[in-house]
């Protein structure tokens, strides 16, 4: 008997615990959540920034849920649109930040692929691999050799679904940019 109560006791003492640690870290994310929606947005400038030069950026509003943000010089002129997509490869889903102007992708950064294989699929992030999409006019294809047309991408040696995530990513952005080119017009 007096091993049972000892053991509830023990157990009410951590779940107490539990129950202000969490109540702390819900209260701190909750007092900083501006400062810490400041910090995100930086971060996520500073990636367009590299992609478009641009002065200003606006979020743009689409159906599906998708995020895109329009690139602004001084004088309000559109230098072109950014996409994040996302697509799954080996692992888990790839986010993918496609920058497009006049139906050409710009530049491509991948925002997110730590769950894939490290050493192999990761490799996706390296600037060999993103820069292949820059100057892409039209759907990229993935190939697993040298390319031998513009829109070909060489895959990752190892990292074939990574690869391919990242260019259906790419694939998503082109065809959400479409949708932006023709409401606009």
């Amino acid at each position: 008997m007096k091993h049972s109560k000892v053991i509830l006791l023990d157990a009410l003492c951590l779940f107490v615990i539990c129950l202000v640690v969490t109540f702390a870290v819900a209260g701190t994310r909750s007092a900083f959540k501006e400062r810490i929606a400041k910090q995100e947005w930086a971060q996520t400038q500073a990636v367009m920034k590299k992609l478009i030069k641009a002065q200003d950026f606006q979020k743009e509003k689409l159906t599906g849920g998708q995020q895109a943000y329009k690139a602004l010089d001084p004088n309000g002129k559109i230098l072109g649109y950014l996409f994040i997509t996302e697509a799954y490869g080996y692992g888990s889903e790839v986010s993918v930040m496609s920058a497009i102007a006049d139906g050409k992708v710009v530049g491509v950064d991948i925002l997110d692929a730590s769950n894939e294989t490290p050493g192999l699929g990761q490799n996706v992030t390296k600037k060999e691999f993103v820069d292949q999409f820059s100057n892409l006019q039209g759907s990229p294809e993935i190939v697993k050799s040298a390319p031998t047309s513009k829109n070909q991408v060489e895959a990752v040696t190892g990292a074939t679904k990574s690869s391919t995530a990242v260019v259906k990513s790419v694939e998503k952005a082109l065809a959400l940019f479409d949708q932006v080119a023709d409401s606009k017009k």
